[in-house]
């Protein structure tokens, strides 16, 4: 049995501790930031901060979804009702190079079907509710793969526990962001002429919860089962506008009827004028 320890606090040495003495012998391994374990684990390099961001990421969405993930910023995110590897066809779609040594997770238990295509491409860490035996026996055999099985019901106890930062001469205690904001009464705070149909409507509430996610100056298209283009990382938003598009561009992937979420307001249209995006569905922030 191999077991993995994120965190880097007293309870989780302790749990090592605990472990590393079990009769069973397990394999324990621990995530960076946990160097005073090395006698009684082995360190793996899985940064923490990136598997809360994944487990924080598809816990905001209802239907059955698969998002990627790279340095705690979502990739691509696709959705679908019947299949999760359509839902992760259209979130790999998004960006086909960024999921390399990244996060896959799923908020269904992962299919064989979605084990042999993730199979194929060289990944880190693969989050899921469960496993189907044929899809853990297909992932088990890639080298250096962590498989990790979310507790649900504990994540979400543990999710309502307020949230600690240290800085010098200080300690600040913070409630967690984990509820997406706005999407109540949506209709009633459109603003134009023409108001968004029903599929735009759609898209803009799974815009919106993905844009939640994406780090610093974040600009989002997609549709209402899937990501097209993100920017993230830019200290302009003009720039983060710019790279969305061209991520799209570059996957091959049409922004026509497409909705755009921002997580700031743009106080002037060039961010939205970056491209020509005539065929622009609706605006969100």
């Amino acid at each position: 049995m191999k077991v993995l320890i994120v965190g880097a606090g007293g309870r989780e040495h302790a749990l090592a501790w605990a472990i590393s003495r079990s009769p069973k012998k397990p394999r324990v391994y621990v995530s960076p930031g946990n160097a005073g374990m090395a006698e009684l684990a082995t360190l793996v390099p899985i940064p923490a901060s990136d598997i809360e961001a994944a487990a924080d990421i598809i816990f905001d969405f209802a239907r059955p979804t698969v998002a990627i993930l790279k340095h705690t910023n979502p990739c691509g995110i696709g959705q679908d009702d019947e299949c999760l590897r359509k839902a992760w066809n259209r979130a790999f779609e998004t960006d086909t190079q960024a999921p390399f040594g990244g996060v896959i997770v799923c908020n269904r238990p992962l299919t064989e079907k979605l084990a042999r295509v993730i199979s194929e491409i060289f990944t880190d860490v693969i989050i899921a509710p469960d496993y189907e035996a044929e899809a853990r026996a297909i992932l088990q055999k890639k080298k250096n793969l962590r498989l990790i099985r979310m507790h649900v019901d504990k994540y979400r106890m543990e999710k309502e526990q307020p949230m600690l930062r240290s800085a010098p001469g200080g300690i600040m205690v913070m409630d967690r962001d984990h509820t997406p904001l706005g999407l109540e009464d949506l209709e009633e705070k459109v603003v134009t002429k023409r108001p968004p149909t029903e599929d735009e409507m759609r898209a803009m509430r799974f815009a919106w919860k993905v844009v939640k996610h994406v780090k610093s100056n974040a600009i989002v298209y997609a549709k209402a089962d899937r990501t097209l283009g993100i920017g993230a990382g830019q200290m302009s938003r003009v720039d983060s506008s710019k790279l969305a598009v061209w991520k799209a561009e570059e996957a091959g992937l049409s922004l026509k009827g497409s909705v755009l979420a921002s997580d700031g307001l743009f106080p002037f249209a060039d961010g939205c004028k970056c491209r020509r995006l005539d065929g622009l569905g609706a605006l969100q922030f």
